[in-house]
């Protein structure tokens, strides 16, 4: 790349005065951004609009950062990333660094699950009148609010792949769109026109794969987060990714990705598309080609058992992956059904025992506390969590997010206090009642959930066996102790 290309050459002569002086009038030209991953007392996970506090000791790259970064992975720009959670430094001292630093331009990251903390943190940011992009997930329906609330907040960002940012900066004002902004005391919103595809450039992936992101299922480190889609076509109620539409990424481009990532000797990829393989053809052809190229990356990602089939799971496993994450929620048909997944019990068992068949493990997702479910009902998805033979179960609270059916629905229902905006799915916060369950009810499900599936003894040795590496065994070892400590001694 060009930037790295200069400062290569830069190295080299670097001895010489001229090339000093040369140098530094380069930089000084430089815009300088700031990629900002707000701090947090606990470990918050804010990435792609849905914010939540981290039930283990897991942890990602945030994907809006990645995605933002391409657009400045030029030689215009001098680029820059602060992690407040993982890198676990107060709030004074990462303001010195902001200071120390001098962005020209912020883009901060924050989320509904850690809201108080953030806004007590962007009050101070914003007394030194830094260009603050911001962007999270109630933003998305609620950003002219949260304007309002803060006066000295200027832009407001409403979609992460997109590169309208570069074009406000260039003031390119008939390209700008997915922006909120306050002009002459005037909020404006820049509607977004959204294709079926987009395009990025290649992310500075180099930012982030030296912090100490971490994931259970993770076998070699360094490891690296990216997406091939943007959204999500399906209509779950309670998921705010279908609001999003769905937008797609060529393959060409993507396997230019994946050659940087190989050249910065990126061991792990975790694909943060929210469903894999809608584009049956792309996804194989994607697949084909790492394959031939032997990239030997270890790869984990999101998808439906509606959606990938046996033939399709064996040419991922070729191809590097060992998990996929597939969101089962239910294991009662007829909340299945009133929530939007349109799926029956007998398909996830049947897309699970294909996934088994051919050796990848499996990580499945439940939701407990939707408006519509008995106590009766939660026992089941219980139940059949452990039948599945799951390598990994992940049990949610319901959370009313802005934007989707699901809040809408509590609305109606006089659920939700709806001046509340601080919410997280694991467990910290109860924020939406229920029609037949009480609140002493759900806490006692969420213990009962861990404590049926994850302390049983054929699990656990089970798990014990289909470790890969002792890079995976002290992931899992980490996670599971602050999973038994969250939910036993909270």
């Amino acid at each position: 790349m060009l930037s790295k290309t200069i400062i290569s050459l830069w190295n080299l002569v670097r001895n010489c005065e001229y090339s000093k002086k040369a140098f530094n009038m380069l930089m000084h030209c430089m815009k300088k951004i700031l990629f900002l991953h707000f701090p947090g007392k606990k470990l918050y996970i804010r990435e792609y609009y849905c914010s939540k506090i981290s039930k283990g000791d897991y942890i990602a790259a945030p994907i809006d950062l990645v995605m933002q970064s391409w657009i400045f992975n030029t030689w215009e720009f001098d680029l820059h990333l602060i992690d407040g959670i993982v890198e676990k430094k107060s709030e004074q001292i990462i303001l010195q660094e902001i200071h120390a630093y001098a962005p020209d331009i912020i883009i901060g990251l924050i989320g509904s699950a850690s809201l108080e903390e953030d806004k007590h943190f962007l009050k101070q940011l914003l007394e030194k009148d830094y260009e603050i992009f911001l962007t999270w997930d109630i933003l998305i329906t609620e950003a002219e609010k949260f304007m309002h609330e803060f006066p000295k907040l200027t832009w407001v960002l409403t979609n992460f792949i997109a590169p309208w940012i570069y074009h406000y900066i260039k003031w390119e004002e008939d390209k700008i769109e997915a922006l909120v902004l306050r002009r002459w005391h005037e909020i404006k919103k820049y509607p977004e026109h959204k294709e079926r595809h987009f395009s990025v450039n290649i992310p500075a992936h180099e930012l982030f794969i030296g912090k100490k992101y971490r994931m259970p299922f993770v076998r070699r480190y360094p490891f690296a987060t990216t997406i091939m889609t943007y959204g999500c076509p399906f209509k779950c109620s309670f998921c705010i990714m279908s609001k999003l539409g769905y937008q797609e990424r060529s393959v060409d481009e993507m396997v230019k990705e994946l050659d940087y990532l190989k050249e910065l000797w990126v061991r792990e990829i975790l694909f943060l598309d929210q469903t894999l393989g809608v584009n049956k053809e792309n996804f194989k052809k994607m697949m084909h080609i790492m394959i031939e190229k032997k990239y030997d990356f270890g790869r984990f990602g999101f998808s439906r058992v509606d959606v990938l089939d046996k033939e399709t799971m064996q040419l991922m496993k070729k191809a590097g992956c060992h998990t996929i994450r597939f969101g089962v929620e239910s294991g009662n048909e007829y909340i299945l059904k009133t929530y939007g997944k349109w799926y029956t019990l007998d398909t996830i068992r049947r897309g699970i025992r294909d996934a088994q068949k051919v050796w990848i493990n499996i990580l499945g997702t439940f939701i407990l506390w939707l408006p519509d479910e008995t106590f009766e009902m939660a026992m089941q998805t219980i139940e059949f969590s452990k039948e599945l033979n799951l390598d990994v179960a992940s049990f949610n609270f319901a959370v009313p997010r802005y934007g989707t059916d699901l809040r809408d629905e509590a609305q109606k229902k006089w659920l939700i206090d709806t001046s509340i905006e601080t919410m997280d799915q694991s467990w910290n916060t109860i924020v939406m009642w229920s029609t037949y369950m009480t609140k002493k009810e759900v806490e006692h499900l969420r213990k009962l959930a861990v404590r049926k599936f994850y302390l049983r003894s054929s699990y656990l040795w089970k798990r014990f066996k289909k470790m890969a590496s002792w890079t995976e065994f002290a992931g899992n070892v980490s996670n599971a102790w602050v999973l038994i400590k969250n939910t036993f001694w909270k």
